[in-house]
């Protein structure tokens, strides 16, 4: 069966700068279908952001098949005038971060940050 939505044009931009606009998606992650799901799509670099609640979803069912074994507790002090984040030696092997790399850093709700790494 093939879902019809009507596009409808966001008025917020994606983080690259480009438009989003609403659509849906066949959702995978870690090996596990989650079905099509509504999402919002970046008509510039094509990124797909999920809802909360679909993400909250993936995340508990990824933690009953114990596929988040790397998530950790990590220590924030303080620097001058900046925020240090230290991360655990098995994470930054798991992601090759090198403490050369640049990161981006989206807060994407009141207590949640997402880091993305440049090398």
């Amino acid at each position: 069966m093939v879902m019809q939505m009507k596009e409808k044009i966001l008025p917020y931009k994606c983080k690259c700068g480009g438009i989003l606009k609403t659509s849906h998606t066949e959702v995978e992650f870690f090996g596990i279908d989650f079905g099509i799901h509504d999402c919002e799509v970046c008509t510039k670099c094509n990124s797909e952001y999920l809802s909360d609640e679909v993400m909250e979803r993936i995340e508990e069912e990824a933690k009953k098949y114990k596929l988040f074994g790397l998530e950790k507790n990590i220590s924030i002090t303080k620097s001058g005038n900046s925020l240090v984040v230290r991360i655990p030696p098995d994470i930054a092997r798991f992601t090759n971060l090198h403490y050369q790399d640049r990161a981006r850093i989206f807060p994407t709700q009141k207590n949640k940050i997402e880091i993305e790494v440049s090398s």
